[in-house]
């Protein structure tokens, strides 16, 4: 009689992966080469060929290649100097970005300390030279609206020319407090000052707007919006005097809300919602028109800027001042100052996508330097946007265009005589980059 022997069962094969660190010529960077389009499309080699160092000893690496280094990490989401180690050993980013190598840390930190405020001034003279050929010197445009905003750049050492003043995220901090200007139109950052954290909104607006409205063509007609801060009664006569178009926040200071008190009229042109106008005098023969917006806050929720002077009132109200020398029906002012609310969006892309809010220098001249690197790359990304994308209107943030179309994958092979980048096969964003690729070449 026959028996069955039973088998050996076979042991299961194990599919962990082990990890070692032995892949060469691979990258995480493999977009890199849309951004070296760009940069050559836009000659951006040429242009920084004006950088310059005064008194700076001879280095491997010369001012314009310093700059590009920076402006290739900026592009790819890398702000601080000591992340920028990552460029350093990757010889795939290097090749595909044309770069001979990348600076160390210790080389980007000298340079910094080296530089003058020259330099930086040469690197915002190349931003408003590159801003005004891609658009065309502004000839395809009416009219422009500059948006103001600053924005507070807190540091953590003993940078110079930091000091202490309105910081509301680190109380008693030290901080730089710089002032943009930005371009409603486009998006376009048009310019911008360091200062320290002790200046307020309001100081050097007068000079910071004159050299802003020099960079646009003389007979351009500009709008102005900004928030409360930059209410100040100097600067309003001033933009009066400049016939300058307005549109400026008013704070609610006790003055100003017994001017809304004597609103007798509010029109309402929503549920909900109702304007008024008042005026502010501004001399013996001049007033100050008051746009007043007033929302009543629904039942359960807490008003958010209802005037002290109304507690006592059974409805509770939000309101909202704006002054203005436009003669439009208040709805229309409100609603045209409203879309400032985009250049809040501007600063967030600076800080989230550009590292604005970092501080990477110690030195006052360094750090003038950083920001407008830090600037000239928003630029660049916006043009990037708009150029190899075909988004004008509706723009992604810096970081989904980097998680989408730089930050993929890629090996670099040699086959014969030539040298193939091959990205990731399955990766899902494949048909844009090729669109972009094909607007760039």
């Amino acid at each position: 009689m026959n028996t069955n022997v039973a088998q050996k069962q076979k042991k299961e094969q194990d599919l962990t992966p082990q990890e070692q660190f032995t892949g060469k010529n691979l990258t995480r960077f493999g977009g890199t080469g849309l951004i070296r389009r760009f940069f050559e499309k836009h000659k951006l080699s040429k242009h920084l060929e004006t950088v310059t160092v005064r008194n700076r000893r001879d280095s491997n690496y010369s001012p314009p290649q310093m700059c590009m280094g920076m402006l290739y990490a900026l592009m790819l989401g890398i702000f601080r100097p000591s992340h920028m180690m990552e460029l350093v050993r990757d010889k795939v980013f290097q090749s595909v970005a044309k770069l001979k190598k990348f600076p160390v840390q210790s080389t980007i930190s000298r340079f910094l300390d080296k530089v003058t405020v020259h330099t930086a001034i040469q690197i915002a003279d190349i931003n408003s030279r590159l801003l005004k050929v891609t658009r065309g010197g502004f000839e395809k445009f009416k009219s422009l609206t500059l948006d103001l905003d600053s924005h507070v750049i807190t540091v953590f050492g003993k940078q110079h020319r930091a000091n202490k003043g309105y910081n509301p995220k680190k109380r008693g901090r030290k901080s730089y407090h710089p002032l943009l200007c930005f371009i409603g139109e486009t998006r376009d950052y048009l310019g911008g000052i360091l200062r320290p954290g002790n200046s307020t909104d309001a100081n050097q607006a007068r000079s910071f707007l004159t050299l802003m409205l020099r960079k646009l063509p003389f007979s351009m007609v500009t709008r102005l919006r900004a928030d409360s801060g930059f209410f100040h009664m100097d600067f309003i006569r001033w933009l009066i005097w400049r016939e300058i178009e307005f549109y400026i926040v008013v704070p609610q200071l006790v003055h100003i809300q017994k001017l809304v008190l004597r609103i007798g009229t509010w029109r309402e042109i929503s549920p909900n919602v109702a304007v008024g106008e008042t005026f502010l005098p501004l001399n013996s023969h001049r007033k100050l028109r008051l746009v007043v917006i007033r929302k009543t806050v629904k039942a359960g929720e807490k008003a958010r800027k209802q005037l002290k002077l109304f507690k006592a009132q059974p409805v509770a109200y939000d309101y909202q001042v704006i002054a203005t020398n436009n003669l439009d029906a208040e709805e229309t002012v409100w609603r045209f100052y409203n879309q400032r609310a985009c250049c809040e969006n501007f600063i967030k892309e600076g800080i989230y996508g550009f590292g604005l809010d970092k501080s990477v220098c110690r030195s006052w001249a360094g750090a003038k330097v950083h920001f407008e690197l830090v600037m000239l790359a928003y630029n660049l990304m916006n043009w990037f946007k708009e150029e190899a994308l075909g988004r004008a209107a509706n723009k992604e943030m810096a970081g989904t265009i980097r998680w989408k179309l730089f930050w993929i994958p890629a090996k670099l092979v040699a086959t014969g005589r030539r040298l193939i980048l091959k990205l990731a096969e399955d990766w899902i964003f494949q048909d844009q980059f090729e669109k972009a690729v094909k607007s760039l070449t």
